[in-house]
């Protein structure tokens, strides 16, 4: 009895440590950094045709406007946003849904501010995806990601 209560106590542990989860799962796990962060304020500002990229609009924020995303192994979820006036980070949890090898997309559900949403990620390469972000959810705009070191 004390041998099987080694084992599966062991088994736990060893579950727990090493993730005991789906490897499609892993893929998304890390820091996320977003591509042309220039265009993406130029698209956010698309309804406003006097808003242009100036540099003095980076005063609050000095330096190129950037987001960031960080999937952990445990669920939480954080966004990172510095462009222009906007400098905000949100914390939440994610869920893995489901991964289709044959079109290398995954599906998650976040859950930021009590806010609720599925995404879909491509998978571009293991370090590039695009997808909608999850604090970005009601923009339905899909943007390009690279993982950070």
């Amino acid at each position: 009895m004390q041998v099987l209560i080694k084992v599966i106590f062991a088994s736990v542990l060893a579950c727990t440590l090493t993730g005991c989860s789906d490897a499609n799962r892993s893929k998304i796990i890390g820091t996320w950094g977003i591509q042309q962060a220039d265009t993406v304020m130029e698209r956010i500002n698309e309804d406003d045709p006097t808003a242009t990229l100036d540099p003095d609009d980076f005063s609050v924020n000095p330096g190129p406007p950037k987001m960031l995303i960080r999937f952990s192994w445990n669920g939480q979820l954080e966004t990172s946003t510095k462009m222009g006036e906007i400098d905000q980070g949100k914390i939440g949890t994610w869920e893995f849904i489901s991964y289709d090898e044959s079109s290398d997309k995954m599906k998650v559900l976040c859950d930021i501010q009590s806010q609720k949403s599925e995404h879909e990620i491509s998978f571009i390469n293991p370090t590039t995806i695009k997808l909608v972000p999850p604090n970005m959810a009601g923009t339905r705009t899909k943007i390009t990601f690279t993982k950070q070191p």
